[in-house]
């Protein structure tokens, strides 16, 4: 008993010891500001309120219904259920386990005696004994000790898996939000330019009937009333085209939102225009990416898993020690006798690891090799995260310039074509040169929407490369933490 209470001390002050390193967040070269152009606003909204700016209840619903029935969404919270489990698992490793079992018998056996003859009575009658019957239990405990840090290290991957699992929830939902408000912007873009080739068929076919009254009275030649109602039906066209296209974007609102069609076009029809979000400040740098996207974040709680798990298969190839012990009661009674008797046993258990055909450093290796490929993808991640911020942000004011100057242009050309219609009336100019600059016009106007949808979805784009609404601090476990959650 006293050798087993030395061990168990022993083991105690042993047991936190770790064979591995502490998992330190690897630095990563950044630039030190962004080299794109900056997009200055004096009322700089907060991205936790990101969508409020665009102060449309239509998209607000839209993005509230994608959340709350979303595939995508119950996939990354059934795999947080999977992550959470696995914790449990692990935080049960390296724990005392206590079982208990318990066992009866009852038997009747015959005695023989000499070369297999069957002893018989004066009677000659068989001799059989009389029933037997066993009660035995038992209660057996058991106690691996973490002497080097394997349960510790396995715990450390995965909290860190959980971590990555909640953090990919938050970013399934920034990318949610962003293809919503996307589909939306496109299909408001799409309802514009229905109204611009609407407007167009309504000014063609004005024309249209003035050239065959002109032609009938042989004012007009007839080719005219051939090209004007040409011009007409090709615009008729383009409306069903644009219309099927608007009719597509629906659907895929539909599928992202989970509501039924027939809702989901009340709520359009009960919107307005293009969404106009106010401007809000970009005063962050590529370092700041790490805190506030949450997909960086989460491949930084992968590598560090992967860190713990290298952790774990070097301390398996260290020696093992546990401590069992058993008490047990056992009762036999037969032909009228009863015996008891009482058992203990306790002491401890070494395994050492001797030749195992190189199983134990081929899982170091493979685990080493899974934190390298961990690295080179989160090193990869934060690369491609300041191109797209760089990449948002010159298409942002690319975007904002141009659709100034076509607003611009698209106003000048409705001017044009009003004086030409004009001289066009008064005989002054052909029908050719008349549609020339109605579709000058049309094309102008599309244009102009064109950018506008550009410049709203490149806000989007903005918003998603930055991680949206998200705050390091919304969740448990902040991408910045350098040290373990637990030390070992």
């Amino acid at each position: 008993m006293r050798a087993a209470i030395l061990a168990i001390l022993a083991g105690g002050a042993l047991a936190g010891c770790s064979v591995f390193p502490d998992y330190v967040r690897p630095s990563i070269d950044t630039p030190a500001q962004w080299q794109a152009q900056r997009t200055e606003a004096a009322g700089a909204a907060e991205r936790l309120d990101w969508w409020r700016q665009f102060n449309d209840p239509v998209l607000s619903r839209l993005l509230q219904a994608a959340e709350q029935d979303n595939p995508t969404l119950e996939q990354a919270v059934a795999n947080i259920a999977s992550a959470r489990a696995s914790l449990a698992g692990a935080e049960a490793g390296g724990m005392p386990s206590l079982t208990t079992k318990g066992s009866f018998t009852r038997s009747k056996g015959g005695t023989t005696t000499g070369t297999g003859a069957q002893t018989t009575s004066a009677s000659g009658s068989s001799f059989n004994t009389g029933i037997t019957q066993i009660l035995s239990g038992s209660l057996d405990a058991s106690w691996e000790l973490d002497l080097f840090g394997k349960f510790a290290f396995n715990r450390q991957a995965e909290q860190a898996r959980l971590a990555a699992a909640e953090l990919t929830l938050h970013n399934a939902k920034v990318s949610l939000a962003a293809e919503v408000a996307s589909d939306y912007v496109s299909y408001r873009a799409c309802q514009l330019t229905a109204i611009a080739y609407q407007n167009a068929i309504a000014s063609k076919q004005d024309t249209a009937r003035l050239t065959g009254v002109l032609a009938g009275a042989g004012f007009s030649s007839p080719a005219d009333a051939v090209l004007a109602d040409a011009s007409l039906h090709a615009s008729e066209s383009s409306l069903i085209a644009q219309r099927t296209e608007c009719d597509n974007t629906v659907k895929a609102l539909v599928a992202l939102t989970g509501l039924a069609e027939a809702d989901l076009r009340a709520w359009l029809a009960a919107g307005g225009g293009m969404p106009v979000p106010e401007q809000f400040q970009v005063d962050s740098v590529p370092a700041d990416l790490l805190t506030q996207r949450p997909d960086l974040a989460a491949d930084e709680r992968k590598l560090a898993a992967a860190s713990a798990d290298i952790g774990n298969a070097v301390a398996k190839r260290y020696p093992s020690v546990s401590l069992t012990g058993s008490i047990g009661k056992r009762k036999t009674e037969t032909t009228g006798l009863t015996l008891s008797s009482n058992t203990w046993s306790i002491g401890p258990t070494v395994t050492l690891p001797i030749f195992d055909g190189g199983e134990l450093r081929s899982k170091v290796d493979s685990a080493e090799a899974a934190y390298a490929s961990a690295l080179a993808t989160y090193r990869s991640d934060i690369r491609s995260a300041v191109k797209e911020v760089e990449q948002a942000l010159v298409n942002l004011s690319g975007a904002e310039q141009r659709e100034r100057v076509e607003g611009r242009s698209a106003e000048q050309y409705r001017q044009y074509f009003r004086a030409a219609e004009l001289n066009w009336r008064s005989g002054g100019l052909s029908l050719l040169s008349l549609e020339d600059a109605r579709g000058q016009m049309i094309t102008q106007e599309i244009s102009h929407i064109t950018q506008q949808q550009n410049r709203v979805q490149y806000w989007i784009a903005l918003y998603k490369a930055l991680g949206g609404g998200w705050r390091a601090q919304d969740t448990q476990l902040s991408a910045g933490d350098t040290q373990r959650e637990e030390s070992l």
